[in-house]
This record gives C-alpha cells, structure tokens and sequence, in this order.
C-alpha cells in the first residue's frame, strides 16, 4: 500500500484521447466529403446545472468538428412533439434532452413525464444512453445492436461510461490485461447514488465487468455479484452505507445534496473515489491526506466526451451514407419479396378507371338503401 498522500485525477487528460479520435473521424467523413453529424439538443427549462451542460455540449461540439443545434421549447407541453420531429428528422444523428423538465411537478402524464420522454427517443439517435432499448441491453449485459453478428457497440449511458473510463485509467482500480467482463474482478465498490441516469446503469457496468458492487440510496442497499449477475437486497443488519464504504477499493458519490459528505474516517487508503454529484460529496483537503487515494473530484468533462462518442457511434450505426444504402437495398428487397415492386396496383388507366366507376356505383347503391 502507498504510503504517499492521496492524488487528484485530471479528467480533461483522460478526455483528451477520445475527442482526438473524434476529431479524427470528422476529417475523414469531411475527405469523403461527408457532413459532421449532427447532434440536436432539446431544452426546456431554466436549470442552471442544465444550462451549463448545454453550453459545455455547444462547445466541445464546435472544438471537435462535429454540428450542434440547440432547440429551446417554451412550453414543456411541447416537448414530446419536438422530440419526435427529432427522431423522425433524417439529418439528425443524436438527440440530447436536457433534464429535468417536469420532475417532480405533476403533470398531465404524472409524476414519471421525464422517464416517459427518455423512453421517446428512438434507439437510433439517443446519444445517453437511457431510452428503454440500451437500458435493457445493459442490465442483459447485452453489448450490440447486431447480435449475433457483433458488429455494432450499444451505446451506453454517458455520464455512467465517464466513470468506466475513468476507472479503467486508474491502474488499481481496472486490471486491463484481464479478459473483458473480468477486469474488476475481485474489487468491490459502492455507488452511492441509485439514479436511473448515473447510479443504476454504474453499478450494472462495474458488475458486468466483474465486480461486486453495493448499489445506495435513501431507503436501500442492493448487491450486484459480479461475474453472476446476481442481485440482492441487503438486510439492514447485514449491511449499512459506512460498513458498504469501509471495505469498498472504490467508492462512487452521487448525492445532489450542497451539505452531503461522507465521512473521511470511512474511506481507507488505497481507496478510489470518485464524485458525480455537482457538490463536492467528501471534503477533499482531509480526502488527500489518506495515503494511496486516487481523487476524481468531477467528471464532467469525461461525460461530454462520451457523449460526442456516443454520437459518433449512433452514426456509425444507423446513418452513415453506407449504412442507409445498405438499409435502403434491405427494404427495396423485402418489398420485392413481397410481391411489391414499387408499380401501381393498376395495370392500366382503363383497370384505373372501371375499379373507381365500380366503386362509385356500389356506393351509390348502399346509400339508397
């Protein structure tokens, strides 16, 4: 165990190679004389955290090459209606909504109006991750869009995916020259956080990739074995958040709380820690002084960079040029097969116009009747 006082992790490092490689494949598309994707933004609220998101997205979007449009709706009523002119919209590749927008407020479509909007975007432009397609990939530990030909990556949740890569650059926290599936194997976590967007996908990544990993909220404790996929509820007497956190080798907070933290005293050293939550969830300064922690204080950075890889991999997927030739010929040979060469039914004018006169006729004569 090292002896050294703890260390901060820089996560705009980490994000450095994943927009390279973005920054990259928009030059090759723009060589073939290929348009960047596009990632449209939805926003509809006055949310700071939201607002910052939106402008950070707007940025890095412009900085790699790739387009960005932000669609502000007044209304929220109005929301679901863009949001499907979004997916049905060819030159759309991504689609981000910038949450919350009804939250808890009551509303025509109750109190989950958010998780139904989040299930609204189509698979093929969900650049997070959290429509119910890649939700139940995910907890299936389902990997591609294309089984069984593997081909094709899922995208996954990229506030959750920032957290991996940070992780898998942690030399102690991912063991990377074991097989995928494997790579914490042995270690255990806690995510202290069971949101539907970050906690729950988290602690389904890091128990698919072997793990075992205690899932916290206000009201519960559940264990992901990893390699098993088993799941627990944990008893109050077996477990509680400071016993799940002391023999954790990383812990993940995610509480959006200004006066949440865990007590220091909980965390040991060698400990990984990681905080999601816009406030600061451990107090830092006492945080470093425990020797061995590794100290990833935000990830935001990391995020908006899965987010342009997400984009670039809906792309890839679903709407590169060769994909919709391909998808296009697949649709024109079904129509064929089913009798559907894209000709009138008619084979005439004449087959035309004796079928509307028959019509006509019969119609008139129901209606004497």
């Amino acid at each position: 165990m090292s002896t050294e006082a703890g260390t901060k992790v820089d996560a705009g490092a980490i994000a450095k190679p994943f927009r390279e490689e973005i920054q990259r494949k928009v030059k090759e598309l723009k060589e073939l004389g290929i348009e960047a994707p596009l990632l449209v933004g939805l926003l509809a609220n006055d949310d700071p955290a939201a607002l910052k998101y939106a402008e950070w997205t707007g940025r890095a979007c412009q900085a790699d090459g790739l387009r960005y449009e932000l669609r502000k709706i007044d209304d929220p009523i109005n929301v679901e209606q863009a949001l499907r002119d979004a997916n049905n919209d060819v030159r759309v590749h991504g689609v981000i909504v910038y949450y919350p927008i009804f939250g808890a407020v009551p509303s025509y479509s109750g109190s989950s109006r958010d998780d139904y909007l989040r299930d609204t975007v189509s698979h093929e432009v969900d650049v997070e991750g959290l429509c119910h397609y890649y939700r139940s990939n995910l907890y299936q530990n389902i990997r591609y869009v294309d089984t069984p030909r593997c081909e094709k990556k899922c995208v996954l949740p990229c506030t959750a995916l920032s957290v991996v890569k940070i992780l898998e650059s942690i030399e102690q926290a991912y063991d990377n020259s074991k097989p995928i599936g494997k790579r914490m194997e042995g270690k255990v976590v806690t995510v202290v956080n069971r949101s539907e967007i970050v906690g729950r996908p988290l602690a389904a990544m890091l128990a698919n990739d072997g793990a075992n990993v205690f899932s916290v909220d206000i009201e519960s404790i559940y264990c992901f074995e990893g390699g098993s996929g088993r799941l627990r509820k944990c008893s109050e007497e077996d477990e509680n958040l400071e016993a799940c956190v002391r023999k954790s080798d990383i812990v993940v907070t995610g509480v959006p709380v200004k006066g949440y933290r865990i007590p220091i005293e909980w965390i040991q050293p060698g400990t990984v820690v990681v905080n999601v939550a816009s406030f600061k969830n451990v107090d830092e300064t006492e945080l470093l002084k425990i020797p061995g922690v590794v100290y990833a204080p935000m990830v935001g950075k990391v995020t908006v960079a899965m987010l342009e890889r997400n984009l670039m991999r809906l792309f890839e997927n679903f709407h590169h040029p060769e994909i919709r030739k391909k998808k296009l010929g697949y649709e024109t040979t079904k129509l064929i097969e089913n009798g559907d060469t894209g000709r009138p039914w008619y084979g005439s004018l004449i087959q035309l116009y004796t079928a509307v006169a028959v019509t006509s006729l019969i119609a008139l004569t129901m209606m004497k009747r």
